[in-house]
């Protein structure tokens, strides 16, 4: 079993406007309501690669019933902690005549330390059937940015993969548990490691340098496919995948499509370049469709062919 947790789980709606522009009155040619939350959008790909998943994390109110009904609809196991404030709705502009997406988040609910102990409780025996867990996403108020870590290291002595997808602080510390993966994108890195990467090479050098802050392996999500220092046959291998890129319809999300095919196929015991590319053909699929963490397995077998995979020089030899 595979457990996504989402602690600050929302309603996401996506609107369609075509020559967006503020202060002006638009109407929609399309739009997608839906669970989410990036645990709750790796739980969705799964779900459509037919892996066992199930989505856990915190929800509260009208919003927090809207988020489990939609999940129990979209067939997605799931477990959530109920809490006593309001969980949030995000909505997102998307502009099909220029490619921009506009993202309005709300903060989320603040949740009570009875609330959040619960909510341990519940992921602890929910790890007990589980052999992977993904952390992903941002907190909600009054949950303490060193959660993450706390919990990678308790499922780490309980011999879980531990996977996680965040920012800033909570990020910060998480890396420091070592977590066995850690996946973040170019932008969140380079606000990890403190500086920021031109080219390949220099985020070649990224994901050493998060590795040396405790992750035993580090993914970095870029928009033609990533670059990551994975452990092979208990080596260290530095790996560029890579994929031509296509006009995305709705970027956002497509990270997490990348992490649940990585995660899918990292379950079912595939080499690292099978993890890599069915990674890197999900977030493609996903780019293409409005509507986070949104797949269709077949033309993402397809677009696995389309990946390409090259083995840089020894990760000991960068500079």
């Amino acid at each position: 079993m595979i457990v996504t947790v989402t602690l600050n789980a929302a309603i996401d709606k996506t609107l369609s406007v075509p020559s967006f522009r503020v202060g002006r009155r638009h109407r929609t040619v399309d739009q997608q309501t839906m669970a989410g939350g990036k645990g709750i959008n790796i739980a969705r790909t799964l779900k459509s690669l037919g892996q066992p998943v199930i989505a856990t994390g915190m929800a509260g109110g009208a919003t927090g019933t809207r988020i489990v009904e939609a999940l129990t609809g979209e067939s997605i196991l799931n477990d959530f902690v109920r809490i006593g404030e309001e969980s949030r709705t995000n909505t997102s502009v998307l502009d099909p005549t220029t490619g921009e997406q506009t993202e309005i988040n709300e903060r989320g609910p603040r949740v009570s330390e009875r609330e959040i102990e619960t909510f341990r409780d519940k992921l602890l025996y929910l790890a007990r059937g589980a052999a992977i867990v993904v952390f992903a996403g941002s907190l909600p108020r009054g949950v303490e940015t060193d959660i993450y870590a706390t919990l990678v290291r308790e499922l780490g002595r309980m011999g879980l993969t531990t996977i996680v997808d965040t920012d800033g602080d909570p990020l910060n510390q998480a890396v420091r548990a070592e977590p066995s993966v850690v996946s973040p994108n170019a932008t969140e890195a380079e606000e990890l490691v403190g500086h920021e990467f031109n080219d390949d090479q220099d985020c070649a050098v990224g994901v050493r340098e998060i590795v040396q802050l405790g992750a035993r392996e580090a993914i970095m999500t870029l928009p033609d496919g990533c670059m990551a220092l994975v452990m092979v046959d208990g080596q260290q291998r530095l790996q560029r995948a890579r994929i031509a890129q296509r006009e995305p319809v709705a970027p956002v999300g497509s990270g997490d499509a990348f992490l649940a095919g990585y995660v899918a196929a990292r379950y079912e015991g595939a080499s690292v370049e099978e993890c890599l590319r069915l990674g890197v053909a999900c977030g493609a699929d996903s780019a293409g469709r409005l509507g986070a963490g949104m797949v269709d397995p077949r033309e993402v077998e397809r677009l696995a062919a389309e990946v390409e995979i090259a083995e840089l020089e020894p990760a000991a030899e960068l500079r």
